[in-house]
């Protein structure tokens, strides 16, 4: 299987490259390549709300359920795994992790977190794929990309009057109860790769590192 690094910050504002080289990346073995690849992502290029910040949005969003969602009714007792994707109705490689990861969302709701996703589609494209796919995490509109903007991580070279303006960078956040972020997972070379998107984490490594997060909590 071909490698594709990630950058996976975890808490304390520490860097981890996760080579997803098989369907599972140990917990243990991430906390030890803490310290190990610290400096070598220090000057990787960020993306969203540093690990440590508070979300800048609170996710007040029209879902394809037709509700409002807020971040209170999304989290778990522990937080939310929060996904930020591309489309989930022309995208291949959004719509393979939404229904990889939601095939897994007990494992999930097992640690305590709420999932859910957030597009630019419309509530009734979102309402297609739901029903096509048994979707089960929340999905959120965010037509008007007033969450994208804010996390900052709208994709910029998509370009506004084109069909994918408005698109983000994909990203997942681990978000605590007390709405910080304890890690993100995103593809390191977004910047410079134009189809970096078509990478995702595997749901193992993202469940590794929610382990890895919220084992050094204070």
């Amino acid at each position: 299987m071909k490698k594709t690094t990630f950058a996976i910050l975890a808490a304390a504002s520490v860097a981890i490259a996760g080579a997803i080289v098989g369907p599972s990346f140990a917990a243990e073995k991430m906390a030890d390549k803490m310290a190990d690849k610290s400096a070598e992502m220090k000057d990787a290029a960020d993306l969203g709300p540093a690990v440590g910040a508070t979300i800048p949005h609170d996710l007040a969003l029209p879902t394809a359920a037709g509700e409002t969602a807020s971040f209170d009714a999304l989290a778990g007792e522990k937080g939310l795994a929060l996904f930020f994707v591309r489309s989930v109705d022309w995208c291949p490689y959004c719509k393979r992790q939404a229904t990889d990861v939601s095939e897994r969302i007990a494992e999930f709701k097992a640690r305590g977190l709420g999932v859910a996703f957030v597009s630019y589609d419309t509530v009734e494209k979102q309402a297609a794929f739901v029903e096509a796919t048994q979707f089960a995490p929340a999905l959120l509109s965010d037509a008007d990309i007033k969450a994208i903007e804010a996390f900052g991580i709208r994709n910029e070279t998509a370009k506004e009057g084109t069909r994918w303006y408005g698109i983000p960078h994909p990203v997942a956040f681990i978000i605590d109860s007390e709405r910080t972020v304890r890690a993100k997972f995103y593809e390191e070379d977004f910047l410079t790769n134009e189809k970096s998107y078509r990478n995702r984490p595997a749901v193992d490594v993202i469940l590794d590192g929610v382990d890895a997060a919220f084992a050094t909590k204070s």
